[in-house]
């Protein structure tokens, strides 16, 4: 930022003075005081932030009078609600003072369960996240939290009063900003201050206008906070008790979040969902800028180079590389010690993941269910989806298209493709790993096909192409499924994903034809995802994971045992 308090002074002097006169009054200032005064200044929030910095910092609200504008029918994919419009009236506008603090909440009820005139009334005060609930980020659990607050009023009534106040109150651009240091290890309230914000401006001097206009007595407040709760009764609101809202489990994009919220926000009730399989990510982070702002110097041996800030170069970088590495070894902890990251190799005993893992993919692809089957590190080092061609629908086929290349295969016997004149894409096959392409197919007309690309036509195209009974003419070529022509004796033969398809939907009891089709990182867009990656999404969507390698080795196991 700056590195000498007379540079400070004069950026200071040049932003206008915007506390007590900046330097121009003649007082001397401390580095950390013109510092903040610079960011304040960058920021635009100007002199009303840092006149009213220590009433937020105290969390004093007060009552802000509201009007109610219109209400109207809400249908959900969670059932039908009505949404309630308010709106600050212009001559309170003022005491709402945070620029960053919208003047129109809104409420939120189920249709069959109206709230008006009931006391005890389950209420969330829900704070707007437009990174989450719009975007979809998956760096807190606000969109989590929202969806779980309208599946309970839609069960047992109640309200949620829905706030404009982004990044706990600093705005959009400046949560942006927030998160930018976030990313190079700062946590969610060391950034908040850093920028010259207190690490809480939201207000909640709203509420008490629109309980009283709903004629609510008394609350249950839907909260893990209990600081909302001291807030809401310093309102005069009647909290009678409260109702945790807790993810069912942090993830590697949140954990360091909802950790913060818990350490230093005093937020209750998450239990084991903070747990970690392997070391602690503010331990990793925190260690790594520890051991960068210490070095070996002149003199006494020692000196720091950032005492008040993270903002040198090496730091920022120090923290990023620790947040990786921690991102890693907390999501390998349940994967056995032989498998690295880069990829997955056998043990001695031929296994990658486990024998287990075969028999749940085995049990998974029976009922119809995507499983991802990875290869081995030395071959392509990709994960394929897999399924069952003849248990494909619209809705699994749509899952694999959002999140694969696009380009869906069917892995097939030879003998099956000769019967539906399925001839060799080309003569003479140039794929460096020997991967057998027929020529292009759709379903006939007959079956419903009109362009045949959609989500939907494509899975009638695998269920035809599965489907014993098919002939030659109920194929039309070319077309937008891909065949593959699978080496006889499956992976045990060839290890690709070819014949991992066949072999699993063969011994799921299901026709051996398998739908496959390779994953794209979501964190890289333009690679394809690789194994550490892999695992985190597994997690995430609750598919099951396995190998090529663990495939056959399943299969020498077992078809040496039923031949003994």
């Amino acid at each position: 930022l700056y590195e000498t308090e007379s540079g400070m002074e004069e950026e200071s002097a040049a932003a206008g003075g915007i506390v007590n006169g900046g330097s121009s009054g003649g007082e001397k200032k401390t580095a950390a005081q013109l510092q903040t005064e610079l960011t304040v200044a960058r920021n635009g929030f100007g002199a009303a932030l840092l006149e009213s910095k220590e009433e937020f910092g105290g969390n004093i609200d007060q009552d802000v009078a509201t009007s109610y504008i219109a209400e109207t029918n809400l249908p959900t994919d969670l059932g039908q609600f009505r949404l309630r419009a308010y709106r600050v009236d212009d001559r309170m506008r003022e005491l709402l003072k945070n620029r960053h603090v919208g003047s129109e909440p809104c409420v939120i009820y189920a249709t069959d369960k109206p709230p008006f005139g009931k006391d005890r009334v389950p209420v969330r005060i829900h704070d707007q996240c437009f990174t989450s609930e719009v975007f979809r980020s998956q760096r807190c659990d606000c969109k989590e939290q929202l969806k779980m607050s309208l599946a309970y009023i839609q069960e047992h009534g109640g309200a949620i009063i829905y706030l404009q106040q982004e990044g706990r109150g600093i705005g959009l651009a400046n949560k942006i900003a927030a998160y930018a240091l976030q990313d190079v290890g700062m946590d969610t309230v060391d950034a908040n201050t850093h920028l010259g914000f207190p690490e809480d401006c939201r207000q909640y001097g709203v509420v008490p206008s629109i309980l009283e206009d709903m004629g609510i007595g008394s609350i249950q407040l839907m909260t893990n906070n209990p600081r909302k709760v001291d807030r809401l009764s310093d309102l005069h609101v009647n909290v009678e008790n409260t109702i945790p809202m807790v993810v069912e489990q942090s993830t590697v994009h949140n954990r360091k979040y909802l950790q913060t919220k818990q350490d230093r926000m005093n937020h209750k009730n998450f239990g084991d969902m903070l747990s970690l399989d392997s070391r602690d990510t503010l331990d990793v982070v925190e260690g790594a800028v520890k051991s960068m702002k210490t070095r070996s110097g002149d003199g006494d041996g020692q000196y720091s180079v950032a005492e008040e800030f993270i903002t040198n170069g090496e730091e920022m970088a120090a923290s990023a590389i620790a947040s990786v590495i921690y991102e890693d070894d907390s999501e390998t902890s349940d994967v056995i010690d032989n498998q690295s990251d880069a990829g997955v190799t056998a043990d001695e005993s031929g296994y990658c993941f486990g024998r287990e893992s075969v028999e749940e993919a085995i049990a998974a692809v029976a009922r119809g269910e995507i499983v991802v089957v990875v290869d081995d590190m030395d071959r392509e080092n990709e994960g394929d989806f897999i399924m069952a061609a003849d248990l494909c629908t619209p809705e699994t086929m749509a899952t694999i298209v959002r999140y694969s290349s696009g380009v869906i295969c069917i892995g097939m016997e030879g003998a099956r493709m000769d019967e539906l004149k399925l001839p060799a894409m080309v003569e003479k096959s140039q794929d460096p790993k020997g991967t057998a392409f027929s020529v292009t197919v759709d379903a006939a007309s007959k079956h419903g096909i009109t362009t045949g690309i959609s989500a939907g036509e494509r899975a009638i195209t695998m269920r035809v192409i599965s489907d014993p009974s098919s002939k030659e003419a109920d194929l039309v070529r070319p077309g937008h499924i891909f065949p593959l022509r699978a080496r006889e004796g499956g992976v045990l033969t060839r290890d690709g994903h070819t014949e991992a398809a066949v072999d699993l939907s063969r011994l799921a009891g299901r026709h051996p034809s398998g739908v496959l089709c390779e994953i794209v990182s979501e964190e890289n867009p333009t690679e394809m995802a690789r194994l550490p990656e892999l695992k985190r999404f597994c997690k995430q969507h609750g598919f099951v994971l396995t190998s090529i390698v663990d495939l056959a080795q399943y299969r020498r196991d077992t078809e040496s045992e039923s031949s003994q």
